[in-house]
């Protein structure tokens, strides 16, 4: 009975944990954002998007805002951002969050 209470304790848990993904990652700058007061880049993912992502599918468009990139970027140059996905453990938000940092030009 032991053995099966550490089973399932060690199910437990392995399902609460969260997980993280981190990676430096190549996008264009394709548009500029001018629908909202404030003005946004529009990001897209030169590359496939890599093996070991948390959500791939979340890497391929992204938004930032002009200042949060170092260099002086503009539409159609390229540049090289941190990206950080993070995954919630079972007793809080299990949805994959994908934040883009450190933007600089290419």
């Amino acid at each position: 009975m032991r053995k099966l209470t550490a089973v399932l304790l060690g199910c437990l848990v392995l399902t609460g944990c969260g997980a993280t993904w981190d990676q430096e990652l190549r996008y264009k700058i394709v548009s500029i954002d001018h629908s909202t007061p404030t003005e946004f880049f529009d990001l897209e993912l030169v590359s496939e998007a890599p093996k070991g992502a948390l959500k791939p599918d979340g890497l391929s468009r992204q938004s930032m805002q002009p200042y949060e990139i170092s260099g002086g970027a503009g539409v159609g140059d390229e540049v090289l951002c941190v990206v950080e996905q993070k995954k919630g453990n079972a007793f809080e938000d299990s949805n994959v969050r994908t934040m883009v940092k450190s933007c600089r030009k290419a």
